[in-house]
């Protein structure tokens, strides 16, 4: 199964990318993403940040610590910062249209049964930074709003895209990418996307 909820992942992700407005504010958000993400090693602070929580609620991790860990990451931020997830948050801010939220969630029931098969009781405790992270979203969007414009909604979905298909082939297992490294692409997209198109239009 973990095969179709990576190419369900992967499909999610090539139709957010196709909606981009402007590709060089894109690849150059997710170079100096990328770049920021790994000088302050952000997977592994957050691969802490879950181990921690994990330590002291007492859940059990299955098989290997390492692998648990890794998996339970690609998990967390599958469910907790996905670009379909962040941009539905942003979508019902700003539109009110909550569509795109449920066709997510109930995707999500799914997959959350089949992943917790395998994380155990663990796979509860993403429930909380998912929540705060969406709250979040949701809720600067709506102090943004008057600033944002179409051209960098389109940008920020496909950044959010990009993210996305990174995370289903790591649970498809194909290959292997710290997608967490890559989150500050999410924010840099904004100012990135501005710029150019002041002078590109």
């Amino acid at each position: 199964m973990n095969v179709v909820f990576g190419l369900s992942a992967m499909a999610i992700g090539i139709t957010s990318v196709i909606k981009f407005h402007s590709l060089p504010a894109i690849i150059l958000a997710l170079i100096l993403g990328a770049l920021i993400g790994e000088i302050i090693d952000l997977d592994s602070k957050v691969k802490n940040i879950f181990h921690r929580a994990i330590e002291k609620l007492n859940f059990k991790i299955h098989g290997n610590k390492d692998d648990y860990m890794a998996f339970y990451l690609i998990v967390a931020v599958t469910f907790c910062t996905s670009g379909t997830n962040i941009f539905g948050a942003i979508n019902e801010s700003i539109t009110g249209d909550y569509s795109i939220l449920l066709s997510k969630a109930i995707m999500d029931i799914f997959a959350a049964t089949i992943f917790a098969t395998i994380l155990g009781t663990a796979m509860n405790l993403i429930v909380i930074p998912q929540f705060v992270i969406l709250s979040i979203c949701f809720y600067i969007a709506k102090l943004l709003m008057p600033f944002i414009s179409a051209a960098m909604l389109n940008d920020f979905v496909a950044i959010g895209g990009l993210l996305t298909f990174v995370l289903g082939l790591s649970i498809a297992q194909i290959k292997q990418i710290s997608a967490v490294n890559l989150l500050p692409a999410l924010l840099l997209i904004w100012p990135s996307s501005y710029l150019f198109s002041l002078f590109i239009g």
